[in-house]
């Protein structure tokens, strides 16, 4: 995984530091947004030379961006110019009104803007703006293309844009769009699909030139990736090999992890009897060490518990799933505390245990109500009036039906 960021942040890198091309425009859908920002943010950290100015504003019409970039830019501008002026250096120029006003057309307010911060670099002409135009979303693409086409457009011999560098993110690889008649314009895909990181982790694995740990570090992501793949042999061999290296070293938290995994398999296959061994298996070494990962020990707990609901181990679920709402306390994770005291619940009122089942349910309700989840809170308060209607408390039936007519209110 680490390469293919890598290769990624080296293409990027490169178009910065080029003098052929004015703009990148980056083919990227919404769900890769995450990782191409973090590896545009350790470029920047990475510059001592360059300015970069990244705007993630959701895009809905040119005015309306145009509006949200030049508001952001003045935002960092005026911190930077009031700690220059407290340090008494010669502080940023204050921007022109032109470039302030809504009234100014959007492509010539972002390029006037655009042009406006190369007086901003360290030293002049010292190195490059780059101007990251990074929506997460954008509900008019054909708009947006126009809008970035008019901003970088420009002509020789002498173009408005030099020491500029523009990156651009589109959704899909459109050759249709304004932006592909652009002058000195690149077009660059990122492979961050599924295949391309199992290929990466791949490569990573099979390099024998790197330590062991590091390339059996991919081995979770990839036994994960064949788990959801439906790949169950693929991920029970990769689980095996993380147990037999990482158990004989004491590792708990990864022992813990393959079991579970291993756990998790069987489980896909129908091979009940094996998960629930993995899954016991694993709880002893998530328990180990004078600081055990609560995520781990509550995937297995609550694992086992679910089996225990499926083959109608109801005093065994209900201990589990006690012990899954003391983790999700611990772990600061209420929605599962409060589905485990529902399912504790659940447990408990197969046994004929009412009282315990009612008191369950009510905790978990005071703690819905407390976060305001009105699902949850309804659920658990609409099984409290079903015990309560069939154990004939009257009185508490008709409380329950108004707390549940509020809640819909």
């Amino acid at each position: 995984m680490q390469k293919l960021l890598k290769q990624i942040s080296d293409e990027l890198r490169e178009f910065i530091s080029q003098r052929d091309h004015l703009a990148l425009v980056l083919c990227s859908p919404p769900g890769d947004s995450l990782p191409i920002l973090n590896i545009l943010e350790g470029l920047e950290e990475a510059s001592a030379s360059d300015l970069f100015w990244s705007f993630t504003d959701d895009f809905t019409d040119p005015v309306a961006y145009a509006s949200a970039v030049v508001r952001a830019f003045a935002s960092k501008h005026e911190v930077v110019r009031l700690a220059m002026e407290k340090k008494g250096m010669a502080s940023w120029p204050a921007i022109p009104a032109e470039i302030l006003s809504d009234q100014t057309p959007p492509p010539q307010r972002l390029r006037h803007l655009a042009a406006f911060s190369r007086e901003l670099l360290p030293v002049r002409n010292g190195g490059n703006n780059v101007w990251i135009f990074f929506p997460l979303a954008v509900s008019d693409p054909a708009a947006f293309s126009r809008l970035m086409e008019e901003l970088v457009r420009h002509e020789f011999p002498f173009p408005w844009c030099h020491h500029l560098r523009f990156i651009i993110r589109l959704d899909t690889e459109d050759k249709m769009s304004p932006l592909a008649r652009g002058p000195r314009v690149r077009w660059y895909r990122p492979d961050l699909s599924m295949d391309a990181i199992n290929r990466s982790l791949e490569g990573q694995t099979a390099d024998e030139s790197l330590p062991l740990n590091e390339r059996l570090a991919p081995l979770p992501i990839m036994a994960g990736n064949d788990f959801a793949r439906e790949r169950y042999a693929e991920a029970m061999e990769k689980y095996e090999l993380l147990l037999r290296y990482h158990a004989p070293m004491k590792n708990y938290p990864m022992a813990a992890l393959a079991l579970n995994g291993m756990g998790e398999v069987y489980d896909k296959m129908g091979d009940l009897e094996r998960a629930n061994a993995s899954y016991e298996a694993a709880l002893i070494p998530a328990s180990q060490g004078d600081q055990p990962s609560i995520p781990i020990m509550l995937n297995v707990v609550l694992n086992l518990a679910n089996l225990c609901v499926r083959q109608a181990r109801w005093q065994d679920g209900e201990a589990y799933y006690d012990v899954a709402q003391q983790l999700a306390t611990a772990a600061r994770n209420a929605p599962v505390k409060i589905s485990s005291l529902d399912n504790r619940g659940l447990c408990q009122q197969q046994q004929g245990k009412n009282e315990e089942a009612a008191q369950s349910w009510s905790d978990g309700a005071v703690i819905a109500a407390q976060l305001e989840d009105v699902p949850a809170c309804r659920t658990l308060l609409s099984r409290l009036q079903q015990l309560y209607s069939s154990t004939g408390q009257t009185a508490k039936v008709r409380e329950l039906q108004k707390q549940l007519a509020a809640l819909g209110a």
